[in-house]
């Protein structure tokens, strides 16, 4: 697994690299951003790019019919060859290397919002104000998710961070601390 990421990390730094020097890194981003959402979303387009039963030219072929119109040429050109090589399915994870690369060293942010309800836009502009002050420089992207089990307040993951400030887990929290020390809150009730 880990030589599969180094090589992941390899392709995308070759591909930054071209971008960059052809002044196209956040054409190629949107690309690479877009075959990764599509992949996430789409069962489908996963199985193909992994069915070893279709030939790699095969498989270049629909990719070249598919993104001809949609993609730049030197990100349709990147995942011909890859695919070509027969490294088609691996094109997901080098996509997911670039975005990474590329929001690092744009200084990009983003930050995974948790709420038990969606966030209205007021507080969505608001929230990300906060956190812009809070983490100085760079574009802070706020992605937003609905947790149910989420009781009142907020959670966000930012990195492998988690800051979790809702009700249910300071509730959480205080059960844990009566829990522990048993003798000391049973005195006090009586």
């Amino acid at each position: 697994m880990i030589a599969v990421k180094r090589i992941d990390i390899r392709y995308a730094t070759a591909l930054l690299n071209l971008a960059t020097e052809r002044g196209i890194a956040k054409e190629v981003y949107n690309n690479m951003l877009d075959l990764r959402i599509l992949s996430l979303r789409n069962v489908e387009f996963r199985k193909f790019l992994t069915n070893p039963t279709i030939k790699p030219t095969q498989k270049a072929e629909i990719l070249n019919n598919v993104f001809k119109d949609a993609f730049h040429q030197t990100s349709l050109d990147f995942i011909l060859l890859i695919t070509k090589k027969a490294r088609g399915w691996n094109i997901v994870n080098i996509a997911t290397a670039y975005v990474r690369k590329y929001r690092f060293e744009n200084n990009h942010r983003t930050i995974s919002v948790y709420t038990e309800n969606p966030l209205r836009e007021d507080q969505k502009d608001s929230l990300k104000a906060t956190l812009s002050k809070q983490l100085s420089e760079g574009t802070i992207d706020l992605r937003c998710h609905t947790w149910p089990n989420l009781i009142g307040g907020i959670a966000l993951r930012y990195n492998d961070l988690l800051y979790n400030a809702s009700i249910g887990k300071q509730l959480e929290n205080l059960r844990l601390k009566v829990k522990s020390a048993p003798k000391q809150y049973s005195q006090t009730i009586h």
